[in-house]
């Protein structure tokens, strides 16, 4: 049977979140880690459900925001610097063992995550003693994996840097088994689109990273990948989940106490962790003063004292908005279902412009700034919501639910069989003046490489 949806009307639908999670992937850059994390994963969840049409997601927006943030999050703790570095090198051997650790490890952090929203919106509801089950298997499969790979095999990923990435592959691999021996469809179809979806955006964003060395404009190299792997991993996602009609939130059994609580945690708790754990006014006001000194402003140290205040009252205006959200949440105003995706994409912007500095750079010429560019992607975002209303449009739920594994993978194939091609091409010379080698070991602060 075929989809009710049109593939146009789906692409578009997959393009919103694509604008969402690409910029919120793009000021994680800035934050990095778990908490960085936590905005596109809230991002993921809250454009998904805008997209639907349906007014029964606008009531499961914030456990589905709380839920993206806190799942893609685990990934946070992967290191994945060096894997990069790898992908930049001139040798076949080394940037094909780079591409393939960053599916890996892409596809761990977006696996996790997307299963746990595709889990929540099954049709029969996730019971404590399954996600018990599925969280001892990840971690059971996961620190197999590890001892296998790394305490046996003594084999690591990215020395001298951690192995964790090992064990979230194998606690990827355990999840999969778990989710297809307890039939949970729609929870495996959200695992694999998350996986592929972030996998090769990951992938494909080291490479379109790779191209910008070649184009004569200076551009910051890690947030187009950065900015690319949301992108990619929001659509693929997006594209591969719609068409399922979700049932309504629960009225009872803790569901309301439990929105309040989503409400707060996005709208609200991240913001306010990004001030307390990334922007330490005893180290940014020194910063902020000598680089505002730099840029040739007066009184830079009272500058900076604003700019501190200033990401203090976008704080504030979370809380604003999580009152907001809560009125229209509990009124049912379905037809302001963009408000919680705009509203914190906004928040999160304004607190990396202003960490950032971006207001009071001075232009650069022959160069493009990926600040500016967040700027197009959230004025991308706003004109969507005004110009196009998604539409209430589902499938049966055999049509929903249906799972294309064999095109997804070998789709999936392809693309990282050009990526591996075209790379050939494009690194060379001037990737590797930042480049790292697994074969022989050896990173670009050494000096220059031998072979």
């Amino acid at each position: 049977m075929k989809s009710a949806m049109g593939t146009r009307d789906r692409f578009l639908r997959a393009l919103f979140v694509a604008l969402a999670v690409g910029l919120g992937w793009g000021v994680r850059g800035d934050f990095g880690h778990l908490l960085g994390a936590m905005f596109p994963g809230a991002a993921l969840g809250l454009g998904f459900a805008y997209v639907t049409g349906q007014k029964s997601m606008f009531k499961w927006m914030p456990l589905l925001g709380a839920i993206g943030g806190l799942g893609i999050s685990t990934g946070g703790a992967m290191s994945y610097g060096i894997l990069h570095g790898y992908a930049k090198s001139d040798t076949f051997i080394n940037y094909s063992y780079g591409f393939f650790t960053l599916v890996l490890q892409g596809g761990a952090w977006g696996c996790f995550g997307c299963a746990l929203l595709g889990l929540a919106l099954e049709k029969e509801r996730l019971k404590a003693t399954e996600l018990v089950s599925a969280i001892a298997t990840v971690y059971i499969t996961g620190a197999a994996v590890y001892f296998l790979v790394v305490t046996l095999g003594g084999f690591h990923i990215n020395p001298p840097r951690s192995d964790l990435s090992i064990g979230y592959t194998g606690g990827v691999i355990g999840l999969f088994v778990w989710l297809v021996l307890n039939k949970k469809r729609y929870g495996f179809k959200g695992a694999l689109c998350g996986y592929i979806g972030f996998g090769l955006g990951m992938a494909l964003g080291r490479f379109l990273a790779n191209v910008s060395y070649l184009q004569p404009f200076s551009v910051n190299h890690w947030n187009i990948m950065e900015v690319s792997c949301g992108f990619i991993g929001g659509f693929v996602f997006t594209f591969g989940m719609l068409g399922k009609k979700f049932p309504e939130l629960p009225e009872g059994e803790g569901y309301p106490l439990l929105s309040v609580y989503g409400v707060f945690y996005v709208m609200a708790f991240i913001p306010v962790m990004h001030r307390l754990r990334r922007i330490r006014p005893e180290e940014k006001l020194q910063q902020w003063a000598a680089s505002l000194e730099s840029y040739g402003y007066a009184n830079p140290e009272l500058l900076s004292r604003m700019i501190l205040a200033a990401i203090h009252v976008v704080c504030f205006l979370g809380f604003v908005g999580a009152g907001i959200w809560l009125y229209l949440h509990f009124r049912n105003k379905h037809r302001f279902a963009a408000f919680p995706v705009l509203y914190f994409s906004g928040l999160m912007l304004l607190i990396q412009n202003l960490n950032a500095l971006f207001p009071f750079y001075p232009r650069q010429p022959r160069s493009i700034n990926m600040h500016f560019v967040f700027w197009i992607l959230y004025a991308l975002m706003i004109a969507y919501a005004i110009l196009r209303k998604p539409r209430d449009v589902t499938d049966p739920d055999d049509v929903a639910e249906r799972i294309h594994w064999r095109k997804w993978v070998a789709g999936a194939v392809a693309v990282f069989v050009f990526i591996i091609v075209m790379a050939g091409f494009v690194n060379g010379e001037k990737t590797m003046a930042s480049a790292n080698t697994r074969w022989p070991l050896w990173s670009w602060r050494q000096g220059p490489h031998t072979r």
